[in-house]
């Protein structure tokens, strides 16, 4: 690294974590950040098995289950049987699960809109570059 600013990786995983509770604090969406991360990534993905989703969060499979059957309780995931084994499940999205991140993501928008709009149009094209670089640094990992 050639750059006179001294970086350091936990520092950008701790200021991330703190400014997507911030987003979701700020937009008031209802849940936690953990479920609207479960739910973006079955969207993105398509159906999940558990462990995969524990996989993603970083939890045991049974904490990630658990997870699961709250989401699927609050009617935002339902089940399926596994067509490639018929002894696992797949968890997908609903209908209302769809509809409640489409709004979740237009309540995070509309919350972080007003304080994006006092950046400079070269401070957003850092921001969308380092989105792009974090989103390729951990499509590396899976």
């Amino acid at each position: 690294m050639t750059s006179s600013h001294h970086f350091q990786p936990h520092d950008l995983v701790f200021t991330s974590s703190v400014f997507a509770r911030h987003a979701a604090k700020l937009a008031d969406v209802g849940v936690s950040s953990v479920s609207w991360r479960v739910i973006a990534a079955i969207s993105r993905r398509g159906p999940l098995r558990p462990r995969e989703i524990a996989s993603l969060e970083q939890v045991s499979r049974p904490t990630a289950t658990i997870f699961l059957q709250r989401l699927e309780k609050k009617g935002l995931l339902q089940r399926a049987v596994d067509p490639e084994d018929s002894r696992s499940v797949l968890f997908d999205l609903t209908d209302q699960g769809r509809e409640a991140l489409s709004t979740w993501r237009v309540s995070l928008d509309g919350a972080l809109a007003p304080r994006l709009q006092e950046l400079s149009e070269k401070d957003i094209t850092t921001l969308i570059e380092a989105q792009n670089l974090m989103q390729r640094i951990i499509a590396e990992e899976n």
